[in-house]
């Protein structure tokens, strides 16, 4: 296991090692992509950013490493293939302090449906999910995200950490998700050309699990 992923002349440069490719969706400044990597090697094959700003930081962090842009044009049939996944799609949506317009209604959380596609298409071995800890609670769409999921032959398996668990001097909860292809069906057995979307969606709305203590881990499948 790798000790470190950073150059020690400049520790915010992201530094390759031995391990899976992994592609990076939603996922800011290099924070949960970076995480990944630190536990399990690699490499990050291509990240998704739009913003101005964020590009500029993910581009010295990662130096010669392509931005697809907006991830809504991305024609992953045409994408490198990567072993893992991560993405830590918008929750302006799923946030209490927003409006609560969830996955389905929200024009920012709904992104979840586009990285959905995107599974669809690339299979990677592991996917890897966060967004905030209100994704769990009623309507907050943590029943669409593990339906999806199984929908596209995954299986899961979540969490919620707070940043003081791992000794910050804050709270800042968040949902942690990790996803395999389901027994029996190996990454690479979807029809890339089959659909990327099913209307209606499985799943039941408000069915999220609640009342469990924080940090216990979920399964779905």
């Amino acid at each position: 296991m790798p000790e470190h992923h950073t150059d020690t002349a400049d520790p915010l440069r992201f530094v390759a090692t031995d391990g899976p490719v992994i592609g990076s969706l939603c996922t800011g400044v290099a924070g949960l992509d970076l995480g990944v990597a630190a536990v399990l090697g690699g490499r990050i094959a291509w990240y998704s950013e739009v913003d101005p700003h964020a590009a500029a930081i993910l581009s010295a962090r990662l130096p010669g490493v392509p931005n697809l842009g907006d991830l809504r044009a991305v024609d992953f049939t045409s994408v490198a293939p990567v072993e893992v996944l991560t993405a830590g799609f918008p929750c302006q949506d799923i946030s209490a302090a927003g409006r609560r317009a969830g996955i389905e209604k929200g024009a920012r959380s709904g992104l979840w449906h586009t990285i959905l596609d995107a599974i669809r298409v690339l299979r990677p071995s592991l996917v890897v999910v966060e967004n905030v800890a209100a994704l769990r609670w009623k309507n907050g769409g943590l029943d669409r995200v593990l339906a999806g999921l199984a929908e596209a032959g995954y299986d899961a398996v979540w969490r919620c950490v707070r940043a003081a668990d791992i000794g910050a001097a804050h709270r800042r909860e968040r949902v942690f998700l990790c996803a395999v292809p389901a027994p029996g069906r190996d990454a690479d057995d979807a029809d890339p050309a089959g659909p990327r979307r099913r209307t209606p969606r499985p799943g039941r709305p408000g069915t999220a699990a609640r009342g469990r203590a924080s940090g216990q881990p979920q399964r779905r499948g």
